[in-house]
């Protein structure tokens, strides 16, 4: 009974110091996909919002992102001249996007809890929803092919990684590296790299 009491007390204790910040964040994604897509895709881009609540003994972090990845030009154009060869500078390629929104619940665990700069790993789950938009292929302007876009999946997710959070008076800016794999059918995992950059209010 005593233990009960005083498990009680330490999670009233803990709740009754929380501090709870919002906050705003970008991320820089590297799409770690099979070697066909690899070849068309480079950085995507995105950004989203995340709610952390920080006590005496846990931290955690809720966050929504929005990711989206583009076909790259170069890289497009490199692989159609394998196909191709002096064609490929006539073929074009739009659309093919890549659209991530995921929902995430990270815990904090501080390396380094100094005053104002605090190094701490980072770990957690959620799921994503993935699409992949219509793509057209045009050869001097003109489309001669197509591939329908891709229903949208909900697939789980996890991710790991490291940040620091730098304190400044109320505000707090924070920098994150993580990998996140997507659990996605047909794959083992899928590996996305992030960099995070945001604040928290």
């Amino acid at each position: 009974m005593r233990h009960i009491i005083l498990c009680c007390a330490l999670l009233i204790a803990a709740t009754a110091s929380a501090q709870v910040g919002f906050g705003i964040h970008g991320d820089v994604t590297n799409l770690n996909a099979p070697a066909e897509m690899s070849d068309i895709y480079g950085l995507g881009y995105g950004g989203g919002v995340h709610l952390d609540v920080s006590a005496a003994i846990i931290s955690f972090r809720l966050s929504a992102d929005y990711v989206t990845i583009a076909p790259d030009r170069d890289k497009y154009t490199a692989l159609i001249a394998k196909l191709a060869g002096q064609l490929a500078s006539s073929f074009t390629l739009e659309g093919g996007r890549i659209n991530i929104i995921s929902g995430q619940a990270n815990l904090k665990w501080a390396l380094l809890p100094l005053p104002v700069i605090s190094v701490y790993l980072t770990g957690g789950g959620g799921v994503a929803r993935i699409g992949i938009t219509e793509t057209t292929v045009k050869f001097n302007g003109q489309p001669v092919g197509s591939i329908p876009k891709m229903n949208d999946e909900t697939r789980a997710l996890a991710n790991g990684g490291v940040g620091t959070d730098i304190k400044l008076g109320g505000l707090t800016l924070f920098g994150e590296v993580r990998i996140t794999w997507i659990f996605t059918e047909g794959e083992t995992t899928s590996q996305v790299p992030i960099a995070t950059v945001g604040i928290t209010f």
